[in-house]
């Protein structure tokens, strides 16, 4: 209703054809008539609860195939980012969002807007919060794939230093959500991608003070020094560096390190810089220490190893700091963290 608000709205004539449609094996969730003037068009729609992330365009080319039997192929997601709807309009959607973005474009019509680059706020967040509520949830989402034996209240609360009885709220809160399940022997059984992909969209960010700087060296030279002077549990490195080191994708303009204690800017040959626009090295000392993952995460850097950041936080920070090579990246390691043994 909201798309269909935001094209009338823009000028369009919409008409939602009410009848179900299957092509091939395919539901198609909507066909709608649009007109412009005496211009008028037929959208076959495919609905998702996410937008999905350029890396997953290809698995979606043959439902675009299927619609395209009925009328012009269209996306419809939350939101679509500007390098996301490039991306799906180079590969042949129609797309709109519910937040009244939309592209869409047939043999004669093309019809496009974009009321806001950023992704709306939810009105409330309905996952657990603070740092320890954090914890259990990105443990539960780094859990083993395929592993025979689900985490227990009492192993998640020793792995994230909290108590057992608030471990047990947490995932009693979780399974209101549909996020995690009970299983015959007692233990959780965590939905991971669908708790990740919540996790994403609702994390308020790592709170705490930031610090924007600049380096004349790259950031993967910046994270290696910081590393050599921080105890390793003090430290963890994110976007770019981070993401580059579990799956090498680009080379890294920019570096976020997560501290506990204060480092020495002068010897990492850090100035300040005058905004986030120009600052290639982020430091941040947060309120959220979830972002330290529970289990040490190190990759090597010219022979100094480097702690990493959660990889969850790596996800949110590539999306963050926004790009279509970052937004691409993202994909890759939220595929990688949920596939990984």
């Amino acid at each position: 209703m909201d798309v269909l608000s935001a094209l009338q709205a823009a000028g369009a004539s919409v008409r939602r054809v009410e009848r179900e449609q299957r092509v091939h094996h395919l539901q198609v969730d909507a066909i709608l008539d649009l007109g412009l003037g005496k211009v008028r068009a037929r959208f076959a729609v495919e609905e998702k609860r996410r937008a999905p992330y350029p890396n997953e365009l290809p698995k979606l080319q043959p439902i675009r195939e299927s619609l395209a039997n009925v009328g012009t192929p269209m996306l419809v997601v939350p939101f679509v980012s500007e390098p996301l709807g490039i991306a799906l309009t180079q590969v042949g959607w129609s797309w709109a969002d519910t937040t009244g973005n939309f592209d869409l474009r047939s043999d004669h019509l093309v019809f496009r807007q974009r009321t806001t680059a950023t992704p709306p706020r939810g009105k409330a967040s309905r996952l657990p919060q603070g740092s320890g509520s954090l914890a259990i949830i990105r443990a539960l989402i780094g859990f083993p794939r395929g592993t025979d034996e689900e985490p227990g209240a009492t192993a998640l609360a020793n792995q994230v230093g909290v108590s057992q009885p608030r471990a047990s709220q947490v995932l009693q809160q979780l399974l209101e959500l549909d996020l995690v399940a009970r299983t015959p022997r007692g233990r959780w059984s965590p939905d991971r991608e669908a708790l990740l992909d919540r996790f994403l969209s609702e994390y308020r960010g790592p709170g705490g003070s930031e610090r924007h700087l600049y380096s004349l060296d790259a950031p993967n030279e910046v994270a290696a020094r910081a590393a050599q002077q921080t105890e390793a549990k003090s430290l963890a490195v994110s976007a770019d560096v981070g993401p580059d080191l579990v799956l090498a994708w680009r080379r890294p303009s920019v570096v976020i390190l997560y501290v506990r204690q204060l480092l020495d800017l002068g010897q990492l040959g850090l100035v300040d810089a005058q905004g986030r626009h120009d600052a290639n090295v982020i430091v941040r000392n947060p309120d959220d220490v979830s972002v330290f993952p529970t289990h040490l995460l190190v990759a090597e850097v010219g022979g100094v190893e480097v702690p990493l950041a959660d990889p969850t936080q790596q996800v949110w920070d590539l999306n963050d700091l926004g790009g279509a090579d970052r937004l691409e990246a993202a994909g890759r390691l939220r595929e990688w963290l949920l596939n990984r043994p």
